[in-house]
């Protein structure tokens, strides 16, 4: 018999009702269990669902739905929403019941799982965390909850909701009441099941997202997007992201909304309203990216809102986080910028917007991008680089912070070296702060990368090894703001203070690694920073100023109170100009520093100035001191911080001396050569410019000095003990073993250890040791002077080099022997001639001095002797006649271009027997010319000598314009370290000013800084002196212009760039009209010497190879001088025109140096010259624009050639062949072949960089260069001479 289907089907087992009436409620809640039980075993579409009508209708009785016992109605929940899974996909109920269901259901979930014991407004943010009370687990009926919903969940009968009355309101209570019961102690699979209920909700949903729910998503993304970790919040970002198609067009429509209700003409109310819908938008990326399909389009209209700044900008730094940041949660817009192309090009476009807010907002999105982008970088960096010139500073700088925020992973590898050489470049803008931004940027990014750099990774040293150098290069230029700025950041960041006194040899070792990568220029800028420069001569005004402090007490002097304040404004005004970017805030700050009178500030300051201070003594004073201050000053701390790190010895002091010698002993690292030449220039820089650091240092020195495999330590050791007994004799070493090695040193070592070495011997041994070991010299030079031929020269060069310092050094012992010594020189080293032939002479280049033979470098040092001997006459009476020889010898030498015996010389010896040329290779001749200059240069700190060199002082236009690059840099290096110390008269100061057709552009920069310095340093003469240094040179310009022999052939325009030159440096608004007047007044003087009368000037023929018109040449030189004045008085008005400046009447009267100028006889004379146009006609017309701008010489690239390639010249018009011209630089590290101090007491050589030294071929230069064309008519005739000499012996023989 077959069965039917109903007699398959189960039935509900279940004969009681629910409801009974006066049943108890545990009665009731007994057949709720049972009936539970019952229909969780039943399986939909495996039931007789006719057996359930009974129950179904019982269970939503209103007894049931609202009794008071949760149980009931737990219980009675689970029931129904089991009958709903059994009726599936039917519901047996109507749609007004259905709503009351399901907002039982909600009610039950928000009761039941709610924490307990919380008042309604917190319970939202204590279900986030955990329950008061206990865990979840513990809660009543938990289990019932969560069958609930699971079975919501998974029979997705929830869906029956959205077909019910007031469905939105009910849709919405799930997500407020979902929001206020997760919990973080809820099991994973519960929080699922709410999820899920959550997603078929919004699914199902018909027609637009019920606002309800909309206010539950902004307000969880709003609330808790700064706390992902939230539970609540988790959840519907998983909601969010499961249904991101479904909630796409709402989220559309509530940005949408806010920006045209509040887009337009914004309040403050609006643009906060706007701000945070911006905000939101971002919290919607970075969590359900895919929410924003249709907003991205709505934003990049708004980059084209023409009229709404506010938008514009906002939507530019939306879009830019966007493009920058990597979502939380992966979906198909990871790249927005792929994604979005359109878009992105034009946010990109808003780089040149004209609001100043949203180029801003573009620039601070780039971070982003650099970090989490870097495949579209490149595109970015293009357009960052560009706007590091932006018109307006704010964006410079947000640009340079935006850098410096980097991460050095992205700094190293996502930034290209274009843009942070471009950041680089701001560290000289013109503002505070931008350039400030950009130092910063810098030195942090340097210092993240120090420990890579260190270990010499290539990619680091590539990238970031360049920092230090351009901020020493900007500090060398800098306004004194600026150079503020660069001292603090290079002293906090890029070479700190160390943290404990146990890292002082990584501290020095830091110092060293930063030196290494710095060219020769940068390299002074270092120096210049560590307060040695100058401290040995008293700029340094720390100490003074802390005692000055001391004295001032606080404004109670008991006397010489005048001279007091006096003192301490003079130093205060100096401090503030010198040392801080605000220079009147600083003033301010400091006086009241001192009327504060705190001693124990004073004793801190005195401490870290001090150079015997010892390193953990530096630091434990300056913490205390800006402790102190912030405490007890705070007003005060800005400036104190600059002050005290600015008196400081923060870059090496006295504990920097012994890591720097273990450095000299054993090379560490990588760079370990180039560390120890450098642990090698600071010893010596220390000892000759502050000497009392080495004063603890002695025994260990006195160690060192018998190292017998150490040259180069041996001889600082020698330098550095020479400097400290000179300092302070006491201080000597007493032991009679040193002052013997130092005696066979003197004797046997280098050149360079034999000068340090007698230098010791000189001022630690009495006079009659001293004696005794010039006694010994002596003797040896007769046999050192014959074993020229030997490889090493014996001891020669050792012994004339201890002569040299000993001249210097101990000039009384040294006269016993003098002249011994000097005809030795003389006879068997700088009139010997060298050997070789005219032919075998060579080009004059440049090559290290170690490269020439013994004799030639004997001859070299052999100057040096004879020029200190001179030195030692100074204050002789007969001094002029005694250093007769002497400059007759070195004025020779730079008239033959470097031989000391010419062919065509009558030179005798003591037999008058005449003397056979020298013949000095060409690199020989270089460094004897260059030698016999500062030789020269040495003597004129002398009044008596300088006054000897005023007729042959054109000598020295040749030094300045020599055929020879190293010649000439060389010399322009030691007027730059002589000239602004005002140790020479004023005539010298004309020097620089011939440069100015240099073809090197490094020798025009040199010059004007020199120039620049000189200025400087005449700032606070009276004004008479300082119109001697600063203003005057310009006639004495115009005096060598029209007088010099090698400058006349010069052309208007040639002439036009000398005076460009003094006027770019010089010329202001306030001593304009005192230059116009000096010039002016040219044309009532004569040069001094000629005595032929003024004739009328005749034209002279247009050079052929001069495109300009020629300059009118009769043959005096005084009318020469009156088409100079001439000339530049025209260039003063066309300067001062340029820059608005009034030209008037200068009221004070000028004297024109009388040394080379006569006043012109009479009147009349003054009249006819005054009244007589010496310009050639036209002239004016072709040079119209000349001083109006700089022009200065162009900039001509070098040609670097092999060993065997040369440039060769055509041959001059007549014939005559030109010299080949080269430009040389030694790549020699040799300190022996530099420019000299210019001090008596110290004969050291300049450090300078072996990069001075490179040597190259020139580019043949054009025809209008001075220097090209003088050095090829010296060489002509040189050349000339030497072949008529050379026939005439042939025909002897």
């Amino acid at each position: 018999m077959a069965t039917t289907r109903h007699s398959q089907l189960h039935k509900l087992d279940f004969k009681e009702a629910i409801v009974q009436k006066g049943a108890s409620t545990d009665a009731l809640l007994k057949r709720l269990k049972t009936l539970n039980g019952k229909l969780a075993v039943l399986e939909q579409d495996h039931v007789d669902v006719k057996s359930l009508d009974k129950v179904r209708k019982q269970l939503i009785d209103d007894v049931v739905l609202h009794h008071k016992d949760k149980g009931v109605k737990a219980y009675a929940a689970v029931c129904i929403a089991d009958v709903l899974r059994l009726y599936a996909p039917e519901a047996p109920y109507t749609a007004d019941e259905i709503r009351d269901i399901f907002m039982f259901f909600a009610e039950q979930l928000n009761k039941g799982l709610r924490p307990t014991r919380v008042t309604k407004s917190k319970a939202a943010d204590a279900a986030q965390s955990q329950l008061p009370g206990g865990r979840v687990t513990e809660l009543p009926y938990y289990d019932q909850y969560c069958h609930l919903l699971e079975n919501l969940a998974t029979v997705k009968s929830v869906v029956l909701i959205c077909d019910a009355p007031d469905a939105d309101e009910l849709i919405a209570s799930y997500f407020d009441h979902f929001v206020e019961i997760v919990r973080p102690d809820m099991s994973k699979g519960t929080v699922r099941h709410m999820a899920e209920i959550l997603v078929t909700i919004i699914e199902e949903s018909e027609g637009p997202v019920p606002s309800g729910v909309m206010d539950c998503i902004v307000s969880q993304f709003e609330t808790y997007a700064s706390k992902p970790e939230t539970p609540s919040f988790q959840l519907i970002v998983e909601v969010c992201n499961r249904t991101a198609d479904r909630l796409q067009r709402a989220i559309f429509a509530h940005v949408s909304e806010i920006q045209i209700e509040r887009g337009r003409d914004p309040s403050q109310e609006d643009l906060k309203a706007l701000s945070e819908s911006h905000a939101l938008l971002l919290s919607f990326f970075r969590y359900a990216p895919g929410l924003l399909l249709n907003v991205v389009p709505l934003l990049e209209e708004n980059l084209r809102a023409a009229d709404e700044v506010p938008l514009r900008q906002l939507s530019t730094k939306t879009l830019g986080a966007m493009f920058g940041e990597r979502p939380v949660v992966s979906s198909g817009m990871f790249d927005v910028a792929r994604s979005y192309p359109s878009t992105w090009r034009a946010w990109l476009g808003r780089k040149v917007d004209k609001a100043l807010p949203v180029r801003l907002a573009w620039v601070e999105a780039a971070k982003g991008i650099l970090t989490n982008h870097p495949e579209i970088r490149q595109e970015l960096e293009n357009e960052l680089v560009d706007r590091t010139e932006d018109s307006d500073e704010r964006v410079r700088a947000a640009i340079c912070r935006t850098i410096g925020q980097l991460d050095y992973t992205t700094a190293l590898h996502h930034v290209s070296s274009n843009l942070l050489r471009a950041i680089g470049a701001r560290v000289s803008d013109k503002k505070s702060s931008v350039h400030s931004e950009a130092i910063t940027a810098l030195a942090r990014l340097w210092s993240l990368a120090y420990s890579e750099i260190e270990a010499d990774d290539p990619e680091a040293v590539e990238q970031f090894g360049w920092i230090p150098e351009a901020m020493l290069h900007a500090s060398r230029r800098a306004s004194p703001e600026l150079r503020s700025h660069l001292i603090t950041s290079v002293k906090q960041t890029i070479l700190p203070l160390p943290a404990s006194t146990d890292d002082e040899q990584a501290w020095v070792d830091r110092f060293l690694l930063v030196a290494g990568h710095v060219d020769e220029s940068a390299l002074e800028a270092l120096d210049s920073m560590t307060g040695l420069m100058g401290f040995a001569k008293g700029s340094s005004p720390w100490r003074a100023f802390a005692d000055t402090l001391d004295e001032f007490n606080g404004g109670i002097m008991e006397a010489d109170e005048k001279q007091i304040k006096q003192k301490l404004d003079f130093i205060t005004n100096a401090v503030s100009v010198t040392f801080f970017g605000d220079a009147e805030k600083a003033r301010r700050d400091l006086m009241a520093f001192a009327n504060n009178n705190d001693r124990r500030l004073f004793g801190l300051l005195r401490r870290v100035a001090d150079p015997q201070s010892e390193l953990y003594v530096i630091v434990k004073a300056r913490n205390e001191f800006l402790r102190k201050v912030e405490q007890s000053y705070t007003s005060l701390l800005a400036t104190a911080r600059v002050l005290i790190d600015s008196a400081a010895w923060n870059i090496i002091n006295h504990s920097s001396i012994s890591g720097l010698i273990k450095r000299l002993q054993r090379p560490d690292g990588p760079q370990g050569e180039r560390a120890t030449a450098l642990a090698a220039r600071y010893l010596a820089l220390i000892a000759k410019e502050c000497a009392p650091m080495y004063k603890s240092h002695v025994p260990e020195l006195v160690v060192t000095i018998h190292d017998k495999k150490r040259h180069k330590l041996v001889e600082v050791a020698f330098q550095a003990l020479a400097a400290v007994c000179k300092w302070d004799r006491d201080s000597a070493p007493k032991d009679a073993k040193t002052a013997s090695r130092a005696s066979q040193v003197s004797r046997t070592g280098t050149p360079r250890q034999a000068k340090f070495a007698a230098r010791f011997y000189a001022y630690s041994q009495p006079i009659g040791e001293t004696s005794q070991l010039i006694q010994a010299i002596a003797d040896s030079l007769v046999d050192a002077s014959e074993d020229l031929q030997e490889k090493d020269g014996g001891k020669l060069l050792a012994l004339l080099r201890s002569c040299a310092e000993l001249a210097l050094s101990a000039p009384t012992a040294f006269k016993e022997r003098e002249k011994d010594i000097i005809d030795i020189i003389l006879h068997k080293v700088i009139y010997a001639p060298t050997g070789q032939e005219d032919d075998d002479m060579g080009e004059d280049k440049w090559e290290d001095e170690e490269k020439l033979s013994v004799l030639e470098r004997a001859k070299i040092i052999g100057l040096r002797v004879m020029t200190h001997v001179m030195l030692g006459y100074a204050r002789h009476d007969d001094a002029v006649v005694l250093a007769q020889s002497t400059f007759i010898l070195l004025f020779t030498i730079l008239k033959n271009e470097g031989q000391i015996i010419g062919d065509d010389d009558e030179r005798f010896d003591a037999d008058q027997k005449q003397l056979a040329a020298t013949n000095e290779s060409g690199p020989a001749k270089c460094h004897l010319r260059l030698r016999a200059a500062l030789c020269l240069l040495k003597l004129a700190n002398v009044r008596a000598f300088d006054k000897q060199m005023t007729a042959q002082f054109s000598a020295f236009t040749a030094v300045v314009q020599d055929a020879n690059y190293t010649v000439r840099h060389k010399f322009l290096r030691k007027l730059a370290a002589v000239l602004p110390t005002r140790r020479l008269t004023p005539k010298w100061t004309v020097l620089p000013l011939l440069v100015a057709q240099d073809p090197e552009q490094e020798n025009l920069d040199l010059a004007r800084n020199v120039l620049m310095l000189v200025v400087r340093a005449c700032e606070n003469l009276k004004s008479e002196e300082k119109i001697d240094r600063v203003e005057l040179p310009l006639a004495r310009l115009l005096h060598a212009l029209a007088s010099d022999p090698d400058l006349i052939i010069l052309t208007l325009k040639d002439v036009a760039q000398f005076i460009d030159l003094f006027l770019d440096v010089v010329a202001t608004r306030e001593n304009v009209s005192l230059l116009y007047n000096i010039v002016a007044k040219l044309k009532t003087v004569k040069i001094k010497g000629v005595e032929e009368p003024v004739r009328e000037r005749t034209q002279s023929p247009k050079r052929a190879d001069e495109g300009d018109p020629p300059m009118d040449v009769p043959q005096e030189s005084s009318s020469r001088l009156y088409m100079m004045s001439e000339l530049a008085q025209h260039m003063i008005r066309n300067r001062a025109a340029q820059h608005q400046w009034p030209v008037a009447v200068y009221p004070g009267k000028v004297r024109l140096p009388s040394d080379i100028f006569h006043n012109l006889h009479d009147v009349q004379a003054v009249k006819a010259v005054t009244s007589h146009t010496y310009l050639p006609e036209g002239a004016l017309d072709t040079l119209k624009s000349a001083g109006g701008k700089r022009t200065g010489a162009p900039r001509r690239e070098r040609i670097h050639a092999g060993p065997t390639e040369r440039k060769r010249r055509p041959k001059a018009e007549g014939g005559a062949p030109r010299k080949k011209r080269r430009v040389s630089r030694s790549d020699a590290d040799s300190d022996d072949d530099e420019e000299e101090s210019d001090s008596d007491d110290d004969d050291d050589s300049e450090l300078t960089s072996p990069s001075d030294a490179e040597t190259a071929d020139e580019e043949e230069p054009e025809e209008d260069t001075a220097v090209g064309r003088r050095g090829e008519r010296r060489s002509a005739k040189t050349k000339a001479n030497r072949a008529v000499t050379k026939k005439s012996r042939k025909s002897k023989k």
